[in-house]
């Protein structure tokens, strides 16, 4: 009888130290991203192609908006893209490894609301969500959000969601190029 317990032991310990050796790898994953995402920042020999409003949004915004990839030897690393909403503003940052998304940020910073106006004071902005959205062969395998945005419901898949927004804008400044 003594045998079984042992197969059981063995098996748990070989699921836990499975467990942990995943849990490293996303940890080295995240770190390597991130170091990544330093590095195209602070290179400044990127070539920039811009787009204005109509040129990549779907439908007009109260506040127009920008998007920009950023560009080494022909290969896109970055793209900025800033919309001006009703109620604030909203800033995407898509950075990419040899052709695939790596990492996102998102904020949104909205118009503060001036009592004694009883409206939105368009020159002021607080910072309301923030997230860092991390990938690794095109899934999501981790993230960190702070306060509430658009893809907070059940029903909207991050993941699915910005590779989407990420591969059309994508699209449209390879068109531009």
């Amino acid at each position: 009888m003594p045998l079984p317990r042992i197969k059981t032991s063995l098996l748990l310990v070989s699921l836990l130290l499975g467990t942990l050796a995943l849990a490293q790898t996303k940890a080295e994953l995240v770190k390597n991203i991130g170091k990544e995402f330093r590095l195209i920042n602070k290179d400044t020999t990127l070539k920039q192609v811009k787009l204005e409003g109509e040129a990549f949004l779907t439908h007009a915004t109260d506040g127009g908006g920008e998007l920009i990839g950023y560009y080494k030897k022909g290969q896109l690393k970055k793209i900025y893209q800033w919309i001006g909403l009703s109620n604030g503003n909203e800033i995407k940052e898509y950075y990419f490894k040899n052709g695939q998304l790596i990492f996102v940020y998102v904020q949104f910073n909205s118009f503060v609301y001036n009592e004694k106006k009883d409206l939105l004071d368009r020159t002021k902005t607080k910072t309301t969500f923030q997230g860092r959205y991390y990938f690794h062969n095109n899934r999501l395998i981790d993230h960190t959000t702070t306060g509430h945005n658009r893809l907070e419901p059940d029903t909207i898949s991050p993941e699915k969601t910005l590779l989407a927004e990420a591969s059309d804008n994508q699209k449209l400044l390879n068109q531009k190029r």
